[in-house]
């Protein structure tokens, strides 16, 4: 995220899916690889999706020792549970 100016979860989760996307872009055609860029696009728009309900914690913050990055990924989980129940049912 960025650390000069507010962000939200959506500008941030574009921006990394933007990266991602050229990434795999440019392995596919500079490294003879298969990647599917359009897929790891939509996983790079989803990675922080449970931030919507969470907040954003700073990385220095949540990796900070290994019991913190643990409870943290437990509140991540619980967040990302929540967001699959709240979908419609199909």
């Amino acid at each position: 995220m960025c650390n000069v100016r507010t962000e939200n979860v959506s500008e941030h989760s574009l921006q990394v899916a933007i990266v991602a996307h050229v990434l795999a872009v440019i392995k596919n055609k500079k490294f003879n690889s298969n990647l599917n860029a359009e897929c790891i696009a939509m996983m790079a728009m989803y990675h922080d999706a449970s931030e919507v309900l969470t907040g954003d914690l700073p990385t220095p913050v949540k990796y900070y020792n290994a019991q913190i990055a643990h409870e943290y990924k437990k509140i991540e989980k619980i967040a990302q549970r929540k967001l699959i129940e709240m979908l419609p049912e199909v």
